[in-house]
């Protein structure tokens, strides 16, 4: 795929776990190409979308039969990231056999984030560095992104693609607000990030106005809804 060719006047849909993914109809939305990563084939509403752009995460099941049907189907531009891939997955015997089934390219590929790195909004995930692609690598006309949320501040709103409620076992962050790497922090920073570009009329966070978007405020000044979108969506 052609990132400066086959987006020249195109419209993106960026579809990331958050929980608008869930409460907003993107679907209803006219677009030309979908991009998603991660598990997103647990969500049956965007297993049934036709994916163009597919971010392969470190923790996605890459033995799962769902996943490598959709993929091998779409053949959509597929890609990880090595900064974000451990112990060399990428070298696996499931890994091999991932790709000679989906019969696909995969790309290694690192968003460029520049001084971003180095700011609380490298660590807001995946769908924060497919929008950055989107906006690095395209002249697409608009980049519409929805699941790119946070969460609000009782943990209480779902992950959109497994459906958990509030925060895993696992995850190490616990703060909503009180640390430069607090939930409210991290994606403030990523959506000022945003709010930065020269070319942020381009932006659609699908999102705003949601109690668990923690970038509304800014995309509300930034970029902000149109009403029509809005009333296409809620």
């Amino acid at each position: 795929m052609d990132f400066r060719k086959d987006y020249i006047g195109k419209s993106i849909l960026i579809v990331g776990g958050g929980t608008s993914t869930l409460d907003r109809n993107w679907d209803k939305l006219d677009y030309d190409f979908l991009w998603t990563c991660n598990d997103f084939y647990k969500n049956d509403k965007v297993l049934s979308k036709k994916i163009d752009l597919y971010q392969l995460g470190y923790e996605t099941d890459i033995t799962s039969k769902v996943l490598m049907d959709k993929l091998k189907a779409d053949k959509p531009f597929v890609y990880y990231e090595p900064e974000h891939f451990r112990n060399n997955k990428e070298k696996s015997d499931e890994f091999i056999a991932f790709k000679e089934y989906i019969d696909t390219p995969i790309l290694a590929m690192n968003i460029d984030l520049d001084e971003v790195q180095y700011n609380p909004a490298q660590k807001s995930g995946a769908t924060f560095r497919m929008i950055l692609l989107a906006m690095q690598a395209t002249r697409a006309r608009k980049v519409n992104f929805v699941g790119f949320d946070g969460f609000n501040k009782e943990f209480s709103n779902a992950h959109a693609f497994s459906g958990r409620v509030g925060l895993k076992d696992t995850d190490t962050r616990r703060d909503w607000n009180d640390s430069i790497h607090s939930y409210v922090n991290v994606f403030v920073d990523a959506y000022t990030v945003l709010a930065s570009l020269e070319d942020n009329n381009r932006l659609r966070n699908l999102g705003e106005g949601l109690d668990y978007n923690l970038g509304t405020e800014l995309s509300k000044k930034y970029f902000p809804l149109s009403k029509d979108i809005y009333e296409t969506i809620r």
